[in-house]
């Protein structure tokens, strides 16, 4: 197909239909199967069903917000579109590519058991689900296509690499008094580093997270920190592989008031961009990025989905320690990136056990905090190497054709 996608705006047919379907589906042109490198490589033509050309090939994509919108939609595809599929001259292409749930396993079965309806109606060779699931493909055992989307990588690779090609390095930030700026290792002031820990909890209902502000609640660890505990769509329900020692500190955190670190002058502490939103003064005081990924406790712990919380340390120069699901940061260096074992064991990384691998995140962090200044100082002088390599790694793949462009390129090849 070259660089041009010749679309069919699947909105009339699912986004459109109902206030329902706009919790399930997103509007077709704005998702992230038209994320920041797809829209920088292709040239795109659009239509509605009721113009689709004789002698073209198109790509009719559905962006889900949820799994459900991949179950119920594989049987709601319009019969028109369902022509054109099974005379080979389109793929439909459900997009899932910004969440990190899909539950394959359970999707495996439920093929299964449907098989036989679907492919009397539709040719099964020509669609595709995009996941962001680092593994989607290993664990498929459909006749449908699984391609593995790394969507955020890819995304803001791409994005970094053409902020650093600005002549100044700088990207505007409309929602904070800041800009994100581009820093390089000799700006790095050792001397204003202070504290041990930068960590941004803003969505914070997630268990894993749960236990994170235990964790500081527990040591006190707000004010001499740069943390943030936003409490958005705070549930604070039972996390059932929190250290008891934490249970007491957890029970606290229902009264706590949220803190803030960059989001004081914000009415509404939801919605606003967070990819970039990084004032390089946290990082500067900081010896070490918490990071709280978006999965954590998957059924299946060879799921990896990595979302821009990666991300931002990898920006910024920072080192990282990180809650994820087992094996994030083998998955993380055969990417090409580096990280900090040795210093901070990380052996938590191939533990399957949630609670085992909370626990033994937790013992690096009391290590961590009980670290001297000039130890850490120490430390960082021999990492930098290393954030630079991180770095370069992130700019390096934002030049590069993604997996996912090589796809659509040959869809029709």
């Amino acid at each position: 197909m070259g660089n041009i996608l010749n679309i069919i705006n699947s909105n009339q047919d699912f986004y459109n239909v109902s206030d329902e379907c706009k919790e399930i589906y997103i509007d077709c042109m704005d998702g992230p199967f038209f994320s920041v490198e797809i829209k920088n490589y292709f040239k795109f033509t659009i239509v509605n069903t009721d113009s689709i050309r004789e002698n073209t090939n198109y790509i009719y994509p559905i962006q889900c917000r949820s799994v459900d919108g991949i179950f119920s939609g594989l049987h709601y595809i319009p019969n028109k579109v369902v022509e054109l599929v099974n005379q080979n001259k389109c793929k439909v292409i459900f997009s899932y590519e910004s969440e990190g749930d899909f539950p394959l396993e359970d999707f495996n079965t439920w093929f299964y058991w449907s098989k036989f309806i679907l492919k009397e109606r539709i040719d099964l060779d020509n669609v595709y689900i995009l996941s962001n699931d680092f593994k989607a493909e290993e664990r498929n055992n459909t006749q449908i296509k699984f391609f593995s989307s790394i969507h955020f990588l890819d995304s803001i690779s791409h994005s970094f690499n053409k902020i650093v090609e600005k002549q100044n390095g700088v990207e505007e930030l409309s929602e904070f008094p800041y800009n994100f700026i581009v820093k390089k290792s000799n700006e790095i002031d050792l001397n204003k580093k202070t504290k041990h820990f930068l960590s941004y909890l803003r969505n914070c209902a997630r268990p894993h997270r749960v236990a994170l502000a235990s964790y500081f609640q527990h040591h006190n660890l707000w004010d001499t920190n740069n943390i943030s505990f936003l409490k958005i769509s705070w549930d604070n329900d039972e996390c059932l592989y929190l250290p008891e020692y934490l249970i007491p500190a957890q029970k606290e955190l229902d009264k706590k008031e949220i803190v803030e670190i960059d989001t004081h002058h914000l009415e509404r502490k939801t919605g606003f961009g967070t990819i970039f939103s990084s004032n390089w003064e946290n990082y500067q005081e900081t010896f070490l990025s918490v990071v709280s990924e978006t999965c954590y406790d998957n059924k299946k712990n060879d799921c990896l989905y990595i979302s821009e919380k990666a991300l931002k340390p990898i920006m910024n120069l920072h080192p990282f320690i990180i809650f994820s699901t087992p094996y994030f940061l083998k998955n993380l260096k055969e990417l090409g990136f580096k990280t900090f074992n040795g210093f901070i064991d990380e052996s938590y990384d191939d533990e399957q056990c949630p609670k085992r691998r909370l626990e033994l995140i937790f013992t690096e962090l009391d290590k961590f905090k009980e670290k001297s200044i000039k130890e850490l100082k120490d430390w960082w002088i021999e990492i930098i190497p290393i954030l630079e390599h991180n770095q370069n790694r992130l700019i390096e793949l934002g030049k590069s054709k993604t997996e996912k462009i090589k796809l659509l390129e040959n869809l029709y090849d």
